[in-house]
């Protein structure tokens, strides 16, 4: 079986997204500090918005490890020619960012900041 290059990207990409993940979801961290965990100056304001954030953005960066892993899809199916490889590479870059929103979101949302 010959794996193109974009979907190596994805898939390889997507597997690391997932691992990165579980280790948030299994070992978040406790206390707001500047190393681990999903660190903004919003998730920083309080420990319940710390506590909060820090399971919010591991649950959204599950879901886009599947988005990334979906797209694979795309590129088994269509034929995007030379450009497929950057369009793989601005996909996977881009995909963590909607982790980032839905995560500032969810925390106004509950905070009401």
């Amino acid at each position: 079986m010959n794996l193109n290059p974009p979907v190596f990207i994805d898939i390889l990409c997507g597997v690391i997204y997932i691992i990165t993940a579980w280790i948030f979801m299994r070992y978040p961290p406790k206390k707001i500090n500047d190393f681990y965990g999903y660190r903004t100056a919003r998730s920083k304001k309080s420990q319940a918005h710390w506590d909060f954030a820090q399971k919010v953005a591991a649950k959204y960066f599950l879901q886009t490890a599947y988005y990334c892993l979906l797209s694979c899809t795309l590129f088994i199916v269509f034929d995007f020619g030379e450009q497929a490889v950057w369009i793989a590479i601005i996909l996977v870059s881009l995909l963590p960012f909607v982790a980032l929103i839905q995560t500032e979101q969810s925390l106004k949302k509950k905070f009401k900041d």
